[in-house]
């Protein structure tokens, strides 16, 4: 008998995970349902969804999990730090998103051979921006992590975003991030 109630509970929650499938609904990461807030980077007319939960980076954590100047200018992250979203609004008007996301891509595996680029590929947002997006794993102290890079073409720049988390959770947030990548938008 108990393993029919199991079977019950677990249609019940594949129900459930059909209806939080997008952003507006929600979506599940593993077990967890996360909720989206419209986020404006500071500085710009550029905004897009991220968790709701997710809080702007506090500067002491920020220097020690980004110790180079080199640091995101913007980061929202989990409240445990684990997983995080990064920006930096770049001045390039007429870059090469390709050429861009090339030179980044050489510009990692020179600061570290291991990382190895898994995917890379040049779509368009929904407002119809430009943007080449590439993975990777990475080693950090706090384990091996998953990142994923975009680079969005903007009106009068280019938006460079990084999400990253731990390796073993990468899968979860597939769904999702796709979804934040693809609705970033600029108000004209």
């Amino acid at each position: 008998m108990d393993y029919y109630d199991e079977e019950l509970l677990e249609a019940r929650r594949e129900q459930e995970r059909k209806k939080h499938t997008t952003i507006e609904s929600g979506i599940y990461a593993g077990d967890t349902l996360i909720q989206f807030v419209h986020i404006t980077l500071p500085n710009s007319k550029i905004h897009l969804p991220l968790p709701e939960h997710f809080v702007t980076m506090p500067e002491t954590i920020k220097e020690i999990k980004y110790p180079s100047k080199f640091a995101p200018d913007f980061i929202m992250t989990s409240l445990d730090s684990m997983i995080n979203f990064s920006f930096n609004i770049l001045d390039e008007k007429n870059g090469d998103i390709k050429a861009m996301g090339n030179q980044f891509q050489k510009i990692l595996v020179n600061l570290n051979p291991a990382i190895n680029i898994k995917s890379h590929d040049v779509m368009r947002t929904s407002q119809g921006n430009e943007m080449y997006c590439f993975e990777y794993d990475g080693y950090l102290l706090d384990g091996q992590s998953f990142n994923h890079v975009s680079l969005v073409k903007m009106q009068k720049s280019v938006l460079h975003c990084i999400f990253s988390c731990p390796a073993c959770d990468s899968d979860k947030w597939r769904g999702g991030l796709e979804q934040v990548v693809l609705t970033i938008e600029e108000d004209v």
